[in-house]
């Protein structure tokens, strides 16, 4: 399952693109939807994919309507009232998640995005937490370099990932110090882009490297950190984790404690070996 707010970090694109091209049993779900636009570029990209077989779930809005990049200037295609009709409903959001997660022995949950679509299914369905393995882009905790900020997707929806972060038995977070560093950027020079922006290059890079460009109008880095916590959660060995006591603090923040509830926190990871993964993956 990869809950993802596509549409906004250029990095949500490129794991979508990823999973599409290296799993075979794969359902999006869409975080921080708003108004079905998340929904209807995941369903775009994975058509041009040749990845139709995939199902697309709307997860819950949050409001985020400055939080969708390719608006206006990059408008994403159009599906019609029968598409939207398809994707609405919060309750059906949540009862098909609960089908697909009961219908399989084991889960493996890649969270790119805030927390509220993982715990709308725990709530409905506390017991799936046995079998859903939740590996989630996350913070940083005090210990580093001091007090952290709380991370976008989090502060988005704080009560969702502290609830989630409690119910979850062992979540797995692949943390902000290790998903930033120089190793991982997209400069706006790389062969990557180049590649993807190629003329006989198909459609599905061309839309990937509109992304990134307009990505690059905003900020000057664009991460791989959502396909490396994708990695993490297929089971690739890129990331590893160590076991430390974690305190959530109502706004999402976390913090290092002696006696707060054990997580699994990543710990280092083999840039090089990711990169390289990441880019077989990527190749046009």
């Amino acid at each position: 399952m990869l809950d993802t707010d596509i549409g906004w970090h250029p990095g949500g694109l490129v794991a979508l693109v990823i999973a599409a091209r290296v799993v075979p049993n794969l359902v999006v779900v869409t975080a921080d939807e708003t108004r079905g636009r998340r929904a209807q570029l995941a369903r775009h990209m994975l058509d041009l994919l040749d990845r139709s077989d995939i199902r697309v779930i709307a997860g819950f809005d949050l409001g985020g309507e400055d939080r969708f990049l390719l608006d206006n200037e990059h408008p994403t295609p159009t599906f019609g009232e029968d598409f939207l009709e398809r994707v609405r409903g919060l309750d059906q959001m949540i009862a098909a998640i609960v089908e697909l997660c009961e219908s399989a022995r084991r889960t493996r949950w890649a969270g790119l995005g805030p927390m509220s679509n993982l715990t709308a299914v725990i709530s409905r369905l506390p017991e799936i937490t046995d079998h859903v393995m939740v590996t989630q882009l996350g913070g940083t905790p005090d210990g580093h370099r001091g007090r952290a900020p709380v991370p976008e997707h989090f502060r988005v929806d704080p009560t969702s990932a502290g609830l989630a972060l409690r119910a979850l038995h062992t979540p797995r977070l692949v943390l902000g110090d290790r998903t930033d560093p120089d190793a991982l950027h997209i400069p706006t020079n790389s062969p990557l882009l180049r590649a993807l922006e190629h003329a006989t290059a198909p459609s599905w890079a061309h839309l990937l490297a509109t992304h990134l460009r307009a990505w690059s109008t905003r900020e000057s880095i664009a991460w791989t950190r959502h396909p490396l916590v994708l990695s993490a959660a297929l089971g690739l060995p890129f990331v590893a984790f160590d076991t430390e006591r974690i305190e959530i603090h109502p706004n999402a923040h976390l913090a290092r404690t002696r006696h707060a509830r054990p997580m699994q926190i990543s710990s280092t990871v083999d840039h090089s070996a990711f990169l390289s993964w990441t880019y077989d993956a990527l190749r046009v």
